[in-house]
């Protein structure tokens, strides 16, 4: 069935009245619904307050369940960012993990390199060594050049050791140029590794604090998860509180057998209002409390989210809930005298100025009143004020 309550927020210049039964369910407009819901509070307001529901007056359980049902609509969204928070820590991690796997590989990259130059400067000390070698001590048994030089009377082998040293002069300064420049290569290498090691112990360190983030966003998770938990309990001791099954005209309805009937009397409907809430409840639901039509109506009266998200006592969970769903049609009826957001007015008869103006046919008005009557007349119960 479709419900009645998305229109209310189209025909803005006729409001829904509910003035003194709930003062924060004011008629909205598209525009001020819209920005209440992009409201969100920051912090949960205490779920439940030092005095118990069963000292609190009627009309003191009334306002309170509006605040606690905030509440739980607030511990409820920060359960949303909590868990979104825990989710951005968990990938914080994982790519702080990355990081360091990362850095540990350019680290190693970097002391191959040092392991390179190493091995370069070595291998140019030893040809220098062995120029010097050959320079002065000879190998085997070949005299070094500087023997030769200092003992040889052969014109020729003088001619050719003084060649062979200055040969070996000019290599040597090569080769020593080649140690210098091996060995800085090696300092250089060195640094890079240093600092390589350095990005090691930061990058670890960044993966240390994610994850100690990503263990505080978990437990916020959990704290939030217990708010909701205290803010559902609370709401739902406000809601048996305000059941009123001692009053006289439950005690006269409660020995009808129907489920739907008993449950509007303990929320407070009474005598033909009662008779008229059942057969609203009927032809918007059928009674069923899980009730979400395809435009986001929800529950026994469905109670639509585009016309009411922004209001302090909006929360889908408890609308999904049929006591709460009918204490809210309770307030937005002003106890059942004023019906018209569901195209009736406070005598249960057609008022279907909203769906003229949002171009329901004739034949689609007439259809509403026509199944709310059918229902009407199928009431089980004898009407209270006729017992």
């Amino acid at each position: 069935m479709k419900s009645l309550w998305r229109w209310t927020v189209a025909i803005t210049a006729i409001p829904v009245a509910v003035t003194g039964v709930l003062s924060s369910a004011q008629a909205s407009s598209p525009a001020a619904s819209t920005s209440a819901r992009a409201s969100v509070p920051a912090a949960v307001p205490a779920a439940v307050p030092a005095s118990s529901p069963s000292s609190l007056s009627y009309s003191q359980i009334r306002t309170e369940l509006v605040t606690a049902s905030r509440a739980l609509t607030n511990a409820q969204e920060l359960v949303t960012a909590a868990r979104s928070d825990s989710t951005a820590a968990t990938i914080a991690v994982a790519e702080a993990n990355k990081d360091v796997a990362s850095a540990e590989e350019t680290l190693a990259q970097a002391l191959r390199v040092v392991d390179l130059t190493s091995s370069s400067a070595t291998a140019a000390q030893q040809q220098l060594d062995d120029r010097a070698r050959t320079m002065y001590i000879g190998g085997g048994d070949a005299p070094g050049l500087s023997d030769v030089l200092l003992t040889s009377t052969d014109t020729g082998s003088l001619t050719q050791a003084l060649a062979d040293r200055e040969f070996l002069k000019t290599t040597s300064r090569t080769a020593a140029t080649g140690v210098e420049d091996s060995q800085r290569a090696v300092a250089q290498a060195q640094a890079s590794a240093d600092a390589r090691e350095t990005d090691v112990a930061l990058a670890r360190a960044s993966a240390d604090a994610a994850e100690m983030n990503r263990v505080a966003a978990e437990e916020a998770v959990q704290e939030a998860l217990d708010a909701v938990d205290d803010s559902r309990s609370y709401v739902q001791q406000l809601v048996q509180a305000s059941l009123r099954d001692n009053s006289r005209d439950y005690r006269k309805i409660e020995r009808c057998g129907d489920w739907l009937t008993k449950l509007l009397a303990r929320v407070g409907f009474e005598g033909e209002n009662l008779r008229e809430a059942w057969a609203i409840v009927m032809r918007e639901s059928g009674g069923n409390e899980d009730a979400i039509s395809v435009t986001n109506d929800l529950g026994l009266f469905q109670i639509n989210t585009f016309a009411w998200s922004g209001q302090d006592w909006f929360n889908r969970e408890l609308l999904l809930t049929r006591e709460y769903n009918a204490q809210v049609a309770l307030m937005l009826s002003q106890g059942g005298k004023s019906w018209y957001a569901w195209g009736l007015d406070g005598q249960g008869r057609l008022n279907p100025g909203a769906y003229v103006n949002s171009g329901w046919s004739d034949e689609q008005i007439n259809g509403l009143l026509d199944r709310y009557l059918r229902w009407y007349k199928s009431y089980p119960c004898r009407p209270a004020y006729e017992a």
